[in-house]
């Protein structure tokens, strides 16, 4: 349901970063604009370039769609186990965390947070990414090292950052990563459209119903399926 939703604004923060939509924005606005300004403002090419999606779920798969359809983009991935079917239907392939990180001009992180994915990119995963790469997290906050991000950013180990989440939510007013102008920030936004978020709220009340009438509801957190397994 809200897949789609949050893989259109993946996308959106891949060309924010790359053509450096809202700190060019902020130019214009403030009057800088010159008409000889040339190299200054160029940004990277998203199209035909490669794509490393960490978590090739349900959203994973929907920005692996748009990225290749849309874009022409090569796509890479890595996962628990490999996915012959977004194999076979895309064309993309599998490599190991390391690997992808090391090939991948464009990284979305899509993992859940477990206690396996706290921190799941730190100092040593962004050392490991090129100084052109651009690192998106649509996740959670906690599968990063924040502050191993700030690290990479500010040294200009890597190109930009896109975020729709965060460590600490809200973020502080003195994080570093809001006055960096090649990162973009959302406030964890990656289903908060007007249509998505009213199919939700009509999902839980339709699962509400189910449950009431000793129906399986269709989505159920882990922690109850086995309540109406057979």
């Amino acid at each position: 349901m809200l897949d789609d939703t949050v893989a259109d604004l993946i996308i959106a923060l891949m060309l924010s970063v790359a053509r450096r939509v809202p700190e060019l924005d902020k130019y214009v606005r403030a009057g800088r604009w010159q008409r000889d300004d040339n190299e200054q403002l160029f940004g990277l090419d998203v199209h035909h370039k490669t794509l490393g999606i960490i978590g090739m779920g349900n959203i994973g798969q929907a920005v692996a769609r748009r990225a290749k359809w849309g874009f022409g983009m090569n796509l890479l991935y890595h996962n628990r186990g490999q996915n012959l079917a977004v194999e076979t239907e895309l064309g993309a392939e599998y490599r190991s965390k390391d690997e992808l990180l090391r090939e991948a001009d464009f990284i979305v992180l899509m993992t859940p947070l477990t206690p396996e994915t706290q921190h799941y990119i730190g100092a040593r995963e962004f050392a490991l990414m090129k100084p052109t790469a651009v690192f998106i997290n649509a996740s959670r906050g906690a599968t990063v090292d924040e502050s191993a991000m700030i690290e990479a950013l500010n040294t200009r180990q890597i190109y930009g950052a896109g975020l729709d989440v965060f460590e600490q939510e809200p973020v502080a007013p003195d994080n570093p990563l809001l006055s960096m102008d090649h990162v973009v920030v959302l406030p964890h936004i990656g289903s908060a459209t007007a249509k998505t978020r009213l199919n939700m709220a009509m999902l839980a009340a339709k699962n509400l119903v189910d449950a009431l009438y000793g129906r399986r509801p269709a989505q159920l957190v882990k922690e109850l399926q086995d309540i109406y397994e057979p």
